[in-house]
Order: C-alpha cells, then sequence, then structure tokens
C-alpha cells in the first residue's frame, strides 16, 4: 500500500498505541532505510504525541532506531532546483516529525546518539516556500538542542530565524525564537514610566542609520538599575531602561523591522545577552545594590535611628537603648531587631526585658546558659545570690513577672529545667492562679521520677501536699514514696494515696545474682583482641628479611629464628646463619649489631659464639667494643688475647680499662702474649704492657 495510514478513531485509539513496542521492534530489526523509515511513520500516525510516560520510556528503548532513521533523514540530498532538492525537503520534512519524539526521548539517549542528533540538527536543509514548517517548529529545535546538551551558536539561531520568516505566521514565530534563544518571558512585566524610547525604538528600526543613531543614545545614557524620577544618577537618564526590558524591546521591535536592520538587532540582543549564557545583568545588578546603599540614590534619607543598618557596636548599642524606649512600638521593633544577632549578650538582654514585661518577643534561644553568668549577678555583686544557681538569681530579680518566666521555662529543654525546679515548686505554692496554673504546666515537663527524687526530702520531712505533683502518673516504687503512700491513708487522705501510681521495678530472675556478679568479672578482666592468625614465614624468607629488612624487622628475624633455628647442645651450627650473624655484625645500627650479637648465643656454641664476638672488639661505637672485651674476658677464650692486647693502646680510656680488666681476668694466660707484644713496642708505649704485668704478678701472689 503506497499511502500511509490516517489517524485511527478514538475508540481505536488505546489499542493502537498498546501496538507501540512492537511497531518500533519491528522498524528496528528492519535492515532497509525506506522500510524503516516507512513503519515509524506508521507508528507516528497510529501514535501521535503527546505520549505518556509509559510510552516515553518505551519510545527511550528504540531510541537507537528513531536517531539512525534522523541522521539519514538529516543528509537526505541537496536542497537545490533539481529533483533531488524535492527529496531533500521532504527527508527535512520527516527529519521534523522525528524531532517531536526527540525532544520527549532526549534525556535518554547517549552522548553519542546526542552527538549524532545536534549533527542532524545544523545539517537540515532549509525548507522552501512550497513546504513551510510546522509552526513552533523553529523555537523548537533551539529547545531540543539545548535538551541534548548543545551549546547555541549564532549559526543555529539564524537558521532557526530563517525557518520562522519562511512560516504561515512570522510575526509570532520570530519573536518566539528569540524569547527561547535569550531567554525573554513571553510576558515582560510592564513598568509604569513615560514609554518614549520604546516609541523611539520602534521609530528606529525601519533603517540602519535610525537604529545606530537609538543605539548610540542609549548606550550614552547608560543602561542600568531604573531610579526614580528626579533622582542625580550620576549622569544616566532617569528613565534609562534595564537590560533586560531592552532586550524584551528589541524582541518585540523585531518583526517590524526592515530586512537590513534585524541582523543589527539581532546583533546588539547577543551584546545585551550572550547566547546560552546566564543573566548578564552581574554588573547591572552590582551597580543597583551600590545604587541602592549609596545616599544619593536612596528614596529617603538616612536617620541614626534607622533599624535597618548593618550590623555595627554603635547599632548594637543604639538597639539596647531602645528596649528601654518608652514607646512600646520602638521596644517592640528594637527586640526583633535583635532577634537575629547571635551574641548571648544581646538574646540575655532581649529576655530580661520579656520577662519585665517590657516587650511581647522571646529570643529565639531558649537555653539555661542565657542566665548562667549574667554581668549583674557574676561580676558586680560576685557575693549576691547565697549560693543559688544564677539562673535562679536572674529569674527571682527585682521586676521579673513569674508567669513570663514560667512561660520561657516551658521551653527548656529537661536537663536546663532540673536546677529551677525548687523555684518553680514555690511559685506553684504561693503564687497567683494564673502562676499556679503555669507552674504546674512547666513541671510536667520535667520526667516524673526526677520530680519525685527532687521532692523526696520534702516528702520526707512531711510536707505531703507536693504529692499533688506526682498524682495521676506512673512512678517507680520506692521507699520514700511507699512510706509517703501509707502516711496518706493514716491521714485519710485515701483520694490522693489512690491518686499515686506506683510502679514496681523489674522483678529479678533467681539466678540474677550469679549473673551479676560474672557480668561484674567480664567487666573487670581485660579485654584482649585476639590476634588474627597471619602467615608464617618460610626459614628463606626469614634470612631474607633478616638481610634486607628494616631494623625493626631484622630484630623480629632474629627472634624468629632463635625461636625455630635454635640448634640442639652439641649440634654444628648452619653455615647459613652464621653468615647471616657476620653480616649483621656490620650493620651500620649499632641495635641491630648487639641484638645479632645476643642471637648468636642462642644459636651457636661457646667457640662459635666467642669468635663472632672478636669481631665486636674493632666496632666503631666505643660502648660495643667494651662490651665485647667484656665478654671474652668473662668466657676466658684464649684465643681473643691478641685482639684484647691491641686494645691496649685504644684511643678511648674506657676500652682500654675493659681491654685491661679483661686480660688481667686470664692471668697467666695473657702473659706470653703481653710480653711478646712488649719486646715489639716502643719504649714510650712499654707502659702499657709492662703495667698489666705487674698487675697480672700482684693477682697472682
Amino acid at each position: 500500500r503506497p499511502a500511509l495510514p490516517d489517524t485511527v478513531a478514538a475508540h481505536e485509539r488505546p489499542a493502537a498505541r498498546d501496538l507501540l513496542e512492537p511497531w518500533l521492534g519491528l522498524a528496528g530489526s528492519t535492515a532497509g532505510a525506506g522500510l524503516r523509515d516507512r513503519l515509524l511513520k506508521c507508528v507516528l500516525r497510529l501514535c501521535p504525541g503527546p505520549w505518556s510516560a509509559d510510552e516515553v520510556t518505551v519510545l527511550a528503548r528504540h531510541a537507537g532506531t528513531v536517531t539512525d532513521a534522523f541522521d539519514a533523514a538529516a543528509g537526505g540530498g541537496a536542497a537545490d532546483g533539481s529533483p533531488g532538492g524535492t527529496v531533500a525537503r521532504a527527508a527535512a520534512g520527516w527529519a521534523g516529525e522525528l524531532a517531536d519524539v526527540l525532544h520527549a526521548v532526549a534525556p535518554h539517549l547517549s552522548a553519542v546518539q546526542r552527538f549524532t542528533v545536534v549533527e542532524g540538527l545544523r545539517a537540515l536543509p532549509p525548507t522552501g516556500p512550497d513546504n513551510p514548517p510546522r509552526p513552533g517548529t523553529a523555537a523548537s529545535a533551539l529547545t531540543l538542542l539545548r535538551q541534548l546538551g548543545a551549546v547555541l551558536v549564532r549559526a543555529d539561531l539564524d537558521r532557526a530565524l530563517a525557518a520562522a520568516h519562511l512560516g504561515a505566521d512570522p510575526w509570532n514565530a520570530a519573536p518566539a525564537v528569540l524569547r527561547e534563544a535569550f531567554g525573554v518571558p513571553a510576558e515582560q512585566a510592564i513598568v509604569d514610566e513615560p514609554a518614549a524610547w520604546r516609541a523611539e525604538l520602534t521609530e528606529s528600526v525601519r533603517t540602519p542609520e535610525a537604529l545606530a543613531e537609538f543605539r548610540g543614545r542609549t548606550v550614552a545614557a547608560g543602561v542600568g538599575p531604573r531610579r526614580t524620577p528626579g533622582t542625580d544618577g550620576a549622569g544616566r537618564t532617569p528613565t534609562a531602561p534595564t537590560s533586560r526590558e531592552l532586550l524584551s524591546a528589541l524582541v518585540e521591535a523585531y518583526p517590524g523591522a526592515a530586512p537590513g536592520v534585524r541582523g543589527r538587532l539581532v546583533d546588539w540582543m547577543t551584546a545585551l545577552q550572550p547566547l546560552d549564557a546566564p543573566e548578564w545583568t552581574i554588573a547591572e545588578t552590582s551597580a543597583a545594590r551600590a545604587c541602592s546603599e549609596s545616599p544619593a540614590c536612596s528614596s529617603r534619607p538616612v536617620r541614626a535611628d534607622d533599624l535597618d543598618q548593618p550590623r555595627s557596636a554603635a547599632q548594637r548599642s543604639r538597639l539596647l537603648d531602645m528596649l528601654e524606649a518608652k514607646r512600646p512600638d520602638r521596644r517592640t521593633a528594637a527586640a526583633r531587631a535583635l532577634l537575629d544577632w547571635p551574641e548571648p549578650e544581646v538574646a540575655r538582654a532581649v529576655l530580661r526585658a520579656y520577662l519585665r514585661g517590657r516587650v511581647d518577643v522571646l529570643p529565639a534561644t531558649a537555653t539555661l546558659d542565657l542566665l548562667i553568668h549574667p554581668e549583674n549577678h557574676t561580676t558586680a555583686h560576685p557575693g549576691e545570690g547565697g549560693g543559688r544557681h544564677p539562673a535562679v538569681v536572674e529569674l527571682t530579680a527585682r521586676g521579673v513577672l513569674p508567669e513570663r518566666a514560667l512561660r520561657w521555662a516551658a521551653l527548656l529543654p529537661e536537663d536546663d529545667l532540673l536546677p529551677l525546679v525548687p523555684l518553680i515548686v514555690g511559685w506553684w505554692e504561693h503564687g497567683s492562679p494564673a502562676v499556679y496554673v503555669a507552674a504546674r504546666t512547666t513541671l510536667h515537663h520535667v520526667p516524673a521520677d526526677v520530680l519525685a527524687h527532687l521532692l523526696g526530702p520534702r516528702v520526707e520531712a512531711g510536707d505531703l501536699g507536693l504529692i499533688d505533683l506526682l498524682t495521676g502518673v506512673e512512678l517507680l516504687r520506692t521507699p520514700a514514696l511507699t512510706r509517703a503512700e501509707r502516711r496518706l491513708r493514716t491521714e485519710g487522705r485515701d483520694a490522693w494515696a489512690d491518686a499515686l501510681v506506683l510502679v514496681d521495678g523489674p522483678l529479678r530472675t533467681p539466678g540474677a545474682a550469679h549473673e551479676d556478679a560474672a557480668a561484674l568479672d567480664a567487666l573487670r578482666t581485660p579485654f584482649r583482641n585476639p590476634a588474627a592468625p597471619v602467615d608464617r614465614p618460610s626459614p628463606a624468607d626469614l634470612l631474607d628479611l633478616a638481610r634486607t629488612g628494616t631494623p625493626e624487622r631484622i630484630r623480629q628475624a632474629l627472634t624468629r629464628l632463635v625461636e625455630e633455628r635454635a640448634p640442639a647442645r652439641g649440634a654444628v651450627p648452619e653455615p647459613e646463619l652464621r653468615t647471616l650473624v657476620e653480616e649483621l655484625l656490620r650493620h651500620p645500627r649499632a641495635g641491630v649489631r648487639l641484638h645479632a650479637h645476643r642471637a648468636s648465643r642462642a644459636l651457636f656454641d661457646r667457640d662459635t659464639h666467642a669468635r663472632l664476638t672478636t669481631l665486636l672488639l674493632s666496632d666503631p661505637s666505643q660502648d660495643v667494643v667494651r662490651m665485647a672485651a667484656r665478654t671474652l674476658g668473662r668466657a676466658g677464650w684464649e684465643p681473643a688475647l691478641p685482639d684484647l692486647v691491641r686494645l691496649l693502646d685504644h684511643a678511648k680510656p674506657v676500652v682500654r680499662k675493659a681491654a685491661r680488666d679483661a686480660l688481667v681476668g686470664f692471668g697467666g694466660a695473657a702473659v706470653p702474649v703481653l710480653r711478646r707484644t712488649e719486646a715489639h713496642a716502643r719504649p714510650d708505649r712499654r707502659p702499657l704492657y709492662t703495667d698489666v704485668l705487674a698487675e697480672i704478678s700482684a693477682a697472682g701472689v
């Protein structure tokens, strides 16, 4: 069938719309572009827009089919006088129909699909007079470009304006395109001012010269914040329009402009509001703000008692003084102005004015901290108050109205109310009926058991009238309340005793004592987090870690080697361990050398350990050398005697003394080595050895 189906009747429309997804699936599975386009055209005939949310979801699932068809239609032929031009215009018309679908599925398109559609929109050939665009198509193209994330450029605007001029109603289509491009609302607010410049603009759009002259006068007058007529505006015309008003006027004047002037109007609009930029009014807004803050632009003179001045110390002092004014409206205005000030002193001043009935404005902050350190009680009169809470001293000061104090106390948190309970109870006992009701209401904000605990001493003392504050609420049974209930019944106040609702605490099970003991033991036992199991390194890994690790890791590896590879008594030491210890005895860190020496004592036999100790006699640290000399002296290992004798000529006295003590400990075994060294020594160095020989001889006697 060559002809497309007509739009379905109203009673058949639901059934046809239910077939939207099968039709789209069939179009997507078709290989030929021509058949795919015919199927899509059938879909748009049978299921025209607007589409519901579910239908948009279906269209989004087949967005690839729609974008492929749009891409093919956008690139179809050349728009000239040849037969191919007719094909191109038909393809452009089909692309316009698909644009409606793209408006609906634009948020669901991928980045590649969006780029394809944007390129297709910008490649669409212009429509001819015999195929005018549908109403609203020109402006909707700009909207679609923005939905696809494209940045509008002047070529997009010129293309949309050209399409609008070819439409059936260019007088409305062209301004709609400009409003969409520059973000001008359809109905601009009309201000009460002379419209002379608007009339001049309407006349100036007839010729380029007249427009240039009008633009020059407007720029000279300045486009900026509106000023009150008669105000000196720093050289600016009192009736100069704002940039948004001028932009709206240019849009309205565009349809009546001459063809040679329209491009200049668009240039002026672009200068006032660049395409796809935020509202280009930053400088204008700043100028308006500066004008509003400037005395020269203000519509009223600035007075010292203005309440809308910026915050300052002088303004705060002025407002605080106004709290004591005679006129109630001035006091109220000052209190309202001070509500937003963050300083506690300001909130305290407003609260004091409220408590004394000077204002009816409660401060926004309801906390006892406002009255904990009032200046007139803690600094001016440090001895006043008799040990009472500072807030109680403040609330009982002269002029404070109990009703207002109770109204403010009712806003306090529960914890802040506790210090005020005795004061509120006193007002409940001795206040007027209004105070009595307000105090009782405020005391209901205190937890019942806490209130019972606070009133307990007075109830125990016989003031049973306070039980009235505890009736009607559940209370945990305590010995004091039990005795109070018994006394009430003894005195014949059964009604009060019955109104006292005492609830027993939770019962304990027979084994609760053992559970408590176990819980206490668990609490007393320090908690030790069990170490997570770790993979034990292999011996080869330990050897490698001991050679290449940090000093701390080397010490850990040596400790593990001692634990895991210590040889049995009489066993031959492992050569690789001996080589490792010899290397570590020459490590740059003295701590590593000492740890390796201690490890050698556990890893090797006596002779091997002593032989390794002799390596430390040439250590750069005098402390290490002294330790090695003492170790060899205590061990009595004679092969170390030549090295110990050489230490008698050491530069450090502590080393020489350690070597001397070690040689004396050897006794007669050291004499041959000492005599041989003395015989080969210089005369001035021989006393080093003869003195040791004399000491050995004296020790032998």
